[in-house]
């Protein structure tokens, strides 16, 4: 009895691991031609910042040299109980840029302190469209454009995300690890946008129109995937929410090991939070994929069961299971390649991969058992390095 439970866990582990490989090799390959525009509806980008000396300069460069209409966007810094210089780094600005503002928070006792800092800024902004960018990110120049005109073109259209790169893939081994990590999720997302189905906000180049995050009630303070959470709640609401990989964003990823732990409990206990209460939402199509994207804990930790099959069938191993499991490895490591060949990530990682593999379904399992034993949350801060820059033409 229990050999087959064990079985049949393993089967479903492999489906929807080759489910998630299959939308990751669709969205790799998409090559895709946009339209833009160098003005339309108007937008408030808000910045949630706190501790980012290293990085606010670099990206508030980047917003205010937008291919767009200045007088159609403005961009509000939220700094949050900083302790370094990064509400001086937001005046500079702001004292150069009519269209830069700086709003300084206490720091407060709030499970999602970005969802609190956000909530603050759409009340003081005046776009139709709100925009996120954590302080790290790295928009291109076109990136207004383009959202513009997804807006324009479809009134359905609840929501943007645009796809994100790691800029700091070579910084260290583990950023290397963290960004394979990362571009495989990426990727996966872009598969599912083009195959019509479920694509979440990633909290960073990502757009909402006011109406729409109104009628939802903002950003959830008391979950640690906020932008997971809106996403649900907009797609239940029949809002579209569409993946453009011309909206193209870099980003910093962890580059130490104490980091990328911290940051990686976050998003996974965050997402089994969500994995709890998706249930709640209308059942559709999209929120049945949404699932299968939320529950990534759930199923990472019950990958586990593969390992158990050499014990089970060491001598005469079932057909079928050797031909699933097996595609899901092949389609696994085909991906890894895949990607490390075109973010020149260099060939042992490929290797290094499988150990890290084994490595995140341990902390998916340490954020399952955080979350079912209620211990308390917390949202602590990715550090950045900045080391690397950027430079923009001057208006």
């Amino acid at each position: 009895m229990l050999d087959d439970i064990v079985v049949g866990l393993s089967i479903i582990v492999s489906i929807w691991s080759v489910y998630n490989s299959a939308f990751a090799i669709y969205g790799l390959s998409w090559r895709s031609s946009e339209p833009k525009s160098s003005s339309g509806p108007s937008f408030s980008l808000l910045v949630p910042a706190r501790n980012e000396e290293k990085v606010l300069g670099r990206l508030l460069e980047r917003l205010l040299n937008q291919e767009y209409d200045r007088s159609k966007y403005e961009i509000i810094v939220l700094e949050d109980g900083s302790t370094d210089n990064t509400l001086g780094v937001c005046n500079k600005f702001s004292e150069m840029y009519s269209n830069v503002k700086c709003v300084h928070l206490e720091k407060a006792d709030v499970v999602n302190g970005k969802s609190r800092a956000l909530n603050y800024g759409l009340k003081l902004s005046k776009g139709e469209i709100i925009g996120v960018f954590d302080a790290d990110t790295v928009p291109r120049l076109d990136v207004l454009g383009y959202v513009a005109q997804k807006f324009s073109s479809d009134p359905r259209v609840g929501g943007v995300q645009g796809r994100l790169i790691p800029i700091n893939v070579r910084e260290s081994i583990v950023a290397r690890l963290a960004s394979l990590e990362e571009l495989f999720s990426e990727y996966s997302i872009s598969g599912r946008a083009r195959a019509g189905l479920f694509v979440p906000l990633e909290g960073t180049c990502s757009f909402v129109r006011r109406d729409a995050l109104e009628r939802v009630g903002g950003w959830n303070e008391n979950v640690l995937t906020e932008d997971l959470d809106l996403s649900l709640k907009l797609t239940s609401l029949n809002y579209m929410i569409v993946y453009s990989p011309s909206v193209q964003s870099w980003r910093e990823v962890p580059t130490t090991f104490v980091s990328l732990v911290r940051q990686r409990l976050r998003w996974y206990r965050g997402n089994f939070e969500l994995t709890l209460r998706i249930s709640k939402f209308k059942l559709t199509w999209k929120l049945i994929d949404a699932a299968m994207l939320v529950g990534t804990p759930v199923f990472m930790v019950l990958s586990l069961a593969n390992y158990s099959l050499v014990f089970i069938y060491s001598y005469q191993l079932h057909i079928l299971i050797a031909t699933i499991v097996s595609l899901s490895s092949i389609m696994t490591l085909t991906l890894i390649i895949m990607i490390s060949r075109r973010h020149m990530i260099e060939t042992i990682y490929i290797l290094l991969s499988a150990l890290y593999l084994n490595f995140t379904i341990s902390l998916h399992l340490v954020s399952i058992v955080l979350e079912l034993t209620g211990a308390p949350k917390g949202w602590s801060k990715t550090e950045r390095s900045g080391n690397i820059t950027v430079d923009v033409p001057r208006p």
